[in-house]
């Protein structure tokens, strides 16, 4: 049995510096207590604007038309079923800075989709706060969540704070030198623990039973096995719930509970009016645009702070997670860890489970990656796309790279299909998109698109079928793609989502993929700071450290809901809650059980190929898909 160790408390320390915990106790109560010492604020003058740096600092605060503000955030863990009673912070040494001008505001952030990309225009006077007095009015907050680390279901507490605030209308930083933090708790009386039966539940409608039985025979075979069980949707139990939805949801937390659970797997595709699998939408419009999107972190998000249920329905309006009528009962933090194959017939469900188990027998990592990006705001001097490969980049030590950039002239489809025959690891799409497409715009042209239109296309990007018209034929490679921009993993608008061709692909494509279900949002000049670009760099930063996809996709929700816990407006949490992930959520991105083994992606016959290449290039392409996909078949 897997217990949860009762820990006093187990602090993430999410700042760098130096603090002194002292620890307390009662028969029934608890207190810790931190001591926070800061380094002094660095002055900047940047234009007709002053920044604020602060070493300490996890974030800046970023609340539209407010001045932008260092925050440290610190996060504490404690066992499940712990009640956090009281938490008092006192700041002292404080001292006041006169500055010279009014602080910078806070970056604005704008949709990045194909159809409905637009520019934001620079403020052309300067931006003050007139209706401010002091800023920020609080100097802390704090947050108890339920969420999952590692193995273990916790107890989180979050506690932005803010060493500095700022007068406007002095002109006057007023920095606090010392904060003192104090935690009053109780443990719960005997400690939560929850069974270990079975690690992975894949929930499925009964046509893909049969198809799906080879993947839970694998798993359990393993050694050691990946403990897992299939239900069907016809198998669950009527439990109380307003609808099936709500029904899986109390379902997955049953699972939890009885079986100890660590892993869900949805299967099933979810378009619109003929969904095979559930879904549920969150009600956070971008008019006219949309006005809902399926949110799958509905299903991993189980538990509340107290142990209570998320029903993500204040309002009983059967809208779910509208901003902000519904915020207080969703919780956030996914409890399980989650995805989905949106699959619409057997043969899809038969392709990526062949994917699955090849990739976990034969994948060799080879520390490669290929990334592709442009100018995605093309009103600054920023080239935010391939501003963001570059700090991806800096995540994943010891790797090289192929870029595909509008800058360098490689961004065409030909040279994406051919990075993806290149054994890579990784790929890293950072533009704009839609539930079908991807691209990006040259260097500040904001009215033309790359890679450039081929064929019938009702956009000028990168549609899914080019997956099948490229030769996108990487063989028992498959990489994990992660999509920094609007839409790719919107699997209710199409059977065919650019995520899901991606996973789906006999032969080819990825063996994941990460992107948003809806409308997503970028910055200006702040690419990765905040929104999909900051979910973009997290998940690579990841992948490389914890490997395992759904603890991966879990991980980027969780970080990013903790790290920018002191201002979470509508874009943040439409950034949270639309994150998802296709695959499956057991593998780890690392060498397979025989990686020596895999099928070498090379063509086959490469002398007749390169012969065709000189005299009919398209035939040479032909060729090559069906020799590849012939020998995918009967190699698996």
């Amino acid at each position: 049995m897997r217990n949860i160790v009762p820990l006093l408390v187990v602090g993430i320390l999410v700042l760098g510096g130096l603090g002194a915990v002292a620890v307390t106790e009662t028969h029934k109560e608890k207190f810790i207590s931190e001591t926070i010492v800061f380094s002094q604020p660095i002055i900047n003058e940047k234009d007709d604007y002053i920044s604020i740096e602060l070493a300490e600092a996890t974030t800046n605060s970023w609340e539209k038309d407010k001045p932008m503000l260092p925050v440290v955030t610190k996060v504490y863990t404690f066992p499940f079923g712990t009640s956090i009673n009281n938490v008092e912070v006192t700041f002292s040494d404080i001292v006041e800075k006169k500055i010279s001008k009014p602080i910078i505001p806070s970056p604005d952030v704008q949709i990045i989709g194909i159809a409905i990309s637009k520019n934001i225009e620079k403020p052309e006077t300067i931006m003050t706060h007139p209706d401010i007095g002091i800023y920020p009015e609080n100097r802390y907050s704090y947050t108890i969540a339920g969420g999952i680390s590692g193995k273990e279901n916790v107890v989180y507490l979050i506690v932005p704070l803010y060493p500095d605030q700022y007068n406007q209308r002095e002109n006057i930083i007023y920095h606090a030198n010392k904060v003192v933090v104090g935690i009053t708790y109780s443990l719960p009386e005997k400690p939560i623990s929850f069974p270990d039966e079975y690690d992975l539940l894949i929930l499925t409608p009964t046509q893909f039973k049969s198809s799906l039985q080879t993947l839970v025979n694998y798993k359990n075979g393993l050694d050691p096995p990946v403990k897992t069980i299939m239900v069907t949707l016809d198998e669950i139990p009527t439990l109380g719930g307003v609808d099936e939805q709500e029904n899986i949801k109390l379902y997955i937390r049953q699972a939890k509970e009885t079986w100890g659970i660590d892993y869900v797997l949805l299967v099933g595709a979810g378009v619109e009016g003929q969904e095979i699998f559930p879904v549920r939408n969150a009600y956070i419009p971008d008019t006219p645009y949309e006005n809902y999107f399926p949110s799958d972190l509905y299903y991993a998000d189980i538990f509340n702070g107290t142990g209570g249920f998320p029903n993500w329905d204040k309002d009983k309006d059967g809208k779910y997670a509208e901003y902000p009528a519904d915020k207080a009962n969703i919780d956030v933090l996914p409890d399980i860890y989650i995805s989905r194959i949106p699959c619409n017939n057997v043969n899809e469900v038969t392709t990526v489970v062949k994917k699955f188990i090849l990739y976990k027998d034969h994948n060799k990592m080879t520390n490669k990656i290929l990334q592709m990006g442009g100018d995605t705001f093309t009103e600054d001097t920023q080239m935010e796309g391939e501003y963001a490969n570059t700090v991806v980049l800096t995540k994943l030590p010891g790797y090289s790279t192929t870029q595909l950039w509008g800058s360098n002239g490689l961004l065409t489809k030909s040279n994406i299909a051919n990075g993806f025959k290149n054994n890579i690891d990784f790929a890293d799409f950072s533009g704009h998109g839609s539930y079908q497409s991807w691209a990006t715009h040259p260097p500040n042209d904001e009215n033309s698109w790359i890679p450039l239109k081929e064929g019938v296309s009702p956009y000028g990007g990168w549609l899914y079928v080019d997956f099948d018209l490229f030769v996108v034929n990487n063989a028992k490679k498959f990489p994990v793609v992660v999509y920094n921009s609007c839409s790719n993993n919107k699997f209710t608008d199409s059977e065919m989502s650019l995520g899901w061709k991606t996973v789906c692909k006999s032969g080819g494509g990825g063996i994941a993929s990460y992107a948003a279900a809806g409308i997503g949002y970028g910055s200006p000049g702040h690419e990765t700071e905040r929104v999909m670009g900051w979910m973009e760099v997290h998940s690579f930063e990841e992948l490389f450290n914890i490997k395992v996809m759904g603890q991966v996709w879990a991980h980027c929700i969780s970080d990013y809901y903790t790290t920018f816990q002191s201002q979470l407006d509508r874009e943040d949490y439409k950034t949270m809650l639309e994150y998802c992930m296709f695959g499956d959520p057991t593998l780890s991105a690392e060498n397979g059980i025989d990686p020596d083994a895999r099928l070498v992606n090379k063509p086959a016959f490469p002398r007749i190929i390169e012969m065709l290449e000189d005299t009919c290039p398209q035939l040479a392409k032909i060729f090559e898909i069906i020799i590849t996909k012939i020998i995918y078949k009967i190699t698996s």
